[in-house]
């Protein structure tokens, strides 16, 4: 107690400097109006201002949950339109009819200063991936898993000197190979193409559902240029691709439920 005293008279003089300032506002406030409209107002502003930073500072906090939700609804909705050309309009699929499953991922690690470039992502084999399987964004395909750990797997990525896609041009039924030739990450050239068929730029390159990576109709990019091959007797073209592989963040993965089945019945052809 007596040294509670003691610092109250070490620092009386200024404890009294504090009493008379806050008896000084007071009055200042309590008999000007327009002092008091001033604090009034001063004093909304800061509190709207710590408002909307305490609020602000909520948001990210539930970022994170908010992305898990609206990547694991986007992938939903992925998985049944992409479910749509293996079943009839009329029917209706329960979960464990969909012929693929769509898994939301993370690129962790991404490359695109080599001939064949990989990326990350934070899923891997206790997730259900295994290699072999597509991975797409929003915009178009992007990369086919190469190999898996329990955490995470590594893909070849569409500017890849070894990845080959089935592909075909929309609405046709010719169909050929989108590749990577090592130049611009891009650009990308597809071969395969009578040069009887219509063709011109602009034109949508999607796959066609020739394999068990990826199913019909998913977009790989748009005609940007072709030529007659020096054979004479396909194109050669050039395809922008839809999706920017060097900008990539959330990705999804492709599942097909019935690639053993498939795969069984090719191999007893």
């Amino acid at each position: 107690m007596s040294s509670l005293f003691s610092a109250a008279q070490k620092y009386a003089h200024w404890l009294t400097f504090v009493l008379l300032e806050i008896v000084a506002f007071t009055l200042i406030i309590g008999f000007n109006q327009s002092k008091r409209d001033i604090f009034l107002h001063s004093s909304s502003v800061y509190a709207g201002s710590i408002v909307k930073q305490t609020a602000q500072i909520s948001d990210y906090l539930r970022l994170k949950d908010s992305n898990e939700e609206l990547l694991s609804e986007n992938a939903r909705l992925l998985r049944e339109l992409i479910s749509q050309p293996r079943s009839a309009p009329t029917t209706s699929l329960d979960s464990t009819e969909y012929p693929y499953e769509v898994m939301p991922a993370y690129v962790v690690n991404n490359g695109i200063l080599s001939i064949r470039n990989h990326f990350t992502i934070d899923r891997g084999r206790r997730d259900g991936i295994d290699k072999s399987m597509g991975i797409v964004t929003s915009d178009g395909v992007v990369g086919i898993t190469k190999q898996s750990s329990n955490q995470f797997t590594l893909a070849l990525s569409l500017a890849n000197t070894d990845i080959r896609l089935s592909a075909t041009i929309e609405g046709q039924e010719y169909f050929g190979t989108v590749s990577w030739d090592g130049g611009r990450y891009d650009r990308l050239r597809l071969t395969g193409i009578p040069k009887y068929a219509p063709i011109s730029r602009g034109q949508r390159v999607v796959t066609n559902g020739y394999s068990t990576i990826f199913p019909p109709g998913l977009d790989i990019g748009v005609v940007d240029s072709y030529r007659i091959d020096k054979n004479g007797a396909f194109y050669e073209v050039t395809v922008t691709p839809s999706a920017d592989v060097s900008q990539l963040g959330y990705v999804y993965v492709l599942k097909d439920n019935f690639a053993a089945e498939r795969a069984a019945v090719e191999t007893n052809e």
